[in-house]
């Protein structure tokens, strides 16, 4: 079972019913064979833009004033990264998979997040995050 289909899990049959209204799906049939067929017939990245505004925490989170910027580090930047501070990936402090700011991203656990941070006095510091599974 993948995190989105865990994730859709939480989500009631009612809501899942009005999603596959939504996209032509057929309606009907257990829980689970509604979530298989939104997963085989939804793209991913839609699918989690429906559970995070089902969850109330889409979009609208990352533009609040107290969430800094979040971004996930591509493969380039992660060796440099890397060499800059001597350490092997996995000893970055870690974030979890099911973070919501991870979710909203699409990070799956291996990928590193910068977490770009604002302050009055020191500008602005680079945070970095190694993106775990939650259970």
């Amino acid at each position: 079972m993948n995190d989105i289909t865990r994730l859709l899990d939480g989500v009631s049959y009612r809501n899942l019913t009005k999603l596959c209204g939504e996209e032509g799906l057929k309606k009907s049939g257990k829980k689970i064979e509604v979530i298989k067929r939104l997963v085989e017939h939804m793209e991913e990245e839609a699918l989690r833009t429906y559970i995070m505004d089902f969850l109330g925490i889409g979009g609208k989170m990352t533009e609040h004033n107290y969430v800094p910027k979040h971004r996930k580090m591509n493969k380039e930047e992660i060796e440099v990264l890397k060499k800059k501070f001597g350490i092997k990936k996995w000893q970055f402090p870690k974030i979890l998979d099911r973070d919501p700011i991870s979710m909203l991203l699409g990070a799956k656990p291996g990928d590193v997040l910068e977490i770009v941070r604002k302050s009055p006095t020191a500008g602005t510091s680079n945070y970095y995050r190694f993106v775990i599974r939650g259970s």
